[in-house]
């Protein structure tokens, strides 16, 4: 088993269970050496609560059972223990003694995956998550052709870029131990002629969100192109400069004073 291995695994059972999903110690010691503190290294892993149950390994049943702490002011005489439901195996097995270290649990989720893909591309701004979300937006890239949203969907665990889609795993992978995403293959969708809404093409958002965001790269657009001509006419107006961008192709036909309103952050 390599780190992409576990990866992968993470990224299935994250889709599996469309939610936060918890890994106990058992799981993580069939990993590789490390491998935990990598995950938890670049943010995919976080440290949660102790397990309050787990598998009973005093007998060849394998009972999942409830967890009894007692707890120490001296956390090295801390204790937990398992009792049996079965009096019989209860009186021949008495308190079955679990390590403390064995209750130890870690969480990943789509929220964290988000934020760990935002990352490796570059993105800086403010990710909003939502109860439920279906799309979370990660930002905006640029390309020749103007701003590209590159959103993430929570169902299936897919990039959405330029409206072309890609699963996590395709282009999420570990070089050593390092984290990379792949981005010649983002480039690529960034570099792709956009699909149009038809009866080919179902997009991950619906018709309201798709224009949201459509609207928004057009905005980002109109900022890029004001900050470059201030740059270059610092004496100019802001009213010259949506003049200036009112001539554009991305100006779609937009008149220069709704420009000159959005075009400034």
């Amino acid at each position: 088993m390599t780190f992409n291995d576990v990866l992968l695994g993470l990224l299935v059972h994250l889709r599996a269970e469309n939610k936060p999903i918890i890994i106990s110690w058992n799981t993580i010691q069939n990993w590789p050496d490390g491998t935990l503190e990598l995950l938890l290294k670049v943010g995919l892993l976080i440290r949660t609560s102790a397990a309050q149950s787990i598998e009973c390994h005093a007998c060849e049943n394998r009972c999942f059972m409830d967890i009894i702490t007692l707890i120490h002011d001296d956390p090295a005489l801390s204790r937990a223990f398992i009792v049996c439901d079965d009096v019989e195996m209860q009186s021949q097995m008495g308190r079955v003694q679990i390590p403390l270290v064995q209750l130890q649990q870690w969480q990943a989720d789509v929220k964290r995956l988000s934020k760990v893909i935002a990352g490796l591309l570059g993105l800086k701004d403010k990710i909003t998550f939502t109860v439920n979300q279906p799309v979370i937006k990660l930002g905006m890239l640029k390309t020749a052709r103007g701003r590209r949203w590159v959103t993430l969907n929570s169902l299936d665990l897919s990039l959405e870029v330029n409206q072309h889609t890609v699963p996590v795993e395709e282009v999420l992978y570990f070089e050593g131990e390092q984290l990379f995403i792949d981005q010649d293959a983002i480039d690529d969708l960034l570099n792709r002629e956009p699909l149009r809404q038809g009866k080919s093409y179902i997009p991950l958002t619906n018709k309201r969100e798709a224009r949201k965001l459509e609207t928004q790269m057009m905005y980002q657009d109109w900022q890029d192109a004001y900050v470059q001509l201030k740059k270059q006419n610092i004496t100019k107006s802001n009213k010259w400069c949506s003049l200036q961008i009112a001539k554009m192709d991305i100006a779609n036909a937009k008149d220069a004073e709704t420009i000159r309103k959005n075009m400034v952050k």
